[in-house]
């Protein structure tokens, strides 16, 4: 059983997936390097292009995630609920971001500047340490439905006039780029 965090409001942080495995004292110890906002329905959280190192936390709210398609158009990637994260990728390797996050619903997010985490990084604290492993985790399962959703798309009778292409963009991704 996940500890409880220090008070009723920050409850709703317990289903976080980055402080999964940690002690009630550490768990304190993030909320407090935490900052809050509320955005409000349509409000852009996070800026597709922009390079900002942050990483949010849903604690109420929906969010999409949107992509900017060559056309100009908007595909959306995901959903995301209470308790999860983004931003994580620009936040532990800075570039700009892949994708635009807008707020569905009013929401209420948390959010970790980067040099917060950089300040008890070079504490030595077990936070940091716990922050990494659990983005790592977050990560690697977006990565596992990732290979899902390719492995379905190259197999789907669409895609048939492609398939070569993708199973070549498949290899260069596991074995050329250098990242």
């Amino acid at each position: 059983m996940e500890p409880m965090l220090l008070t009723a409001r920050d409850a709703s942080l317990n289903g976080c997936p980055i402080l999964r495995g940690m002690t009630e004292d550490e768990r304190r110890q993030v909320v407090e390097l935490l900052d809050r906002h509320t955005f409000h329905p349509g409000e852009v959280i996070l800026q597709e292009g922009r390079a900002v190192q942050i990483l949010w936390i849903i604690v109420r709210g929906r969010c999409e995630v949107v992509k900017t398609m060559q056309h100009g158009g908007e595909q959306r990637l995901a959903v995301l609920e209470p308790g999860a994260i983004f931003g994580e990728i620009s936040f532990f390797s800075p570039a700009p971001h892949s994708a635009s996050v807008r707020a569905l619903s009013e929401v209420e997010v948390m959010l970790l500047p980067r040099a917060e985490y950089d300040r008890v990084e070079r504490a030595g604290s077990s936070v940091a340490y716990k922050i990494v492993l659990n983005a790592g985790k977050v990560l690697a399962e977006r990565l596992r439905r990732m290979d899902e959703w390719t492995c379905e798309l190259i197999d789907s009778p669409d895609v048939a006039n492609h398939r070569d292409e993708w199973r070549e963009f498949q290899s260069k991704l596991y074995s050329e780029w250098d990242f």
